[in-house]
Order: C-alpha cells, then sequence, then structure tokens
C-alpha cells in the first residue's frame, strides 16, 4: 500500500470530489481513479 493513495484518499473524503481531489494534488482524474482502485484491490 502507497501512502499516496492513502493521502488520496482522504482527500477525496474531506472534499467529496474526484476531480477537485485530482486539481488539488496535481493529478489527472483518471490517476485518482486509479489509486483508489489499489486501495480497494
Amino acid at each position: 500500500m502507497e501512502i499516496r493513495n492513502l493521502i488520496t484518499f482522504v482527500r477525496i473524503a474531506e472534499v467529496q470530489s474526484f476531480s477537485k481531489t485530482a486539481e488539488q494534488l496535481g493529478y489527472s482524474q483518471s490517476a485518482v481513479t486509479m489509486q483508489i482502485k489499489q486501495l480497494e484491490g
């Protein structure tokens, strides 16, 4: 498990938006989605 995935997860929980999370963290929305899928697996 990577710490950046957990950071992304926490940010999504805070802002309730994948797109806003991606913008804030400097990732693409697809990268954010991929990070969450990695946490699920």
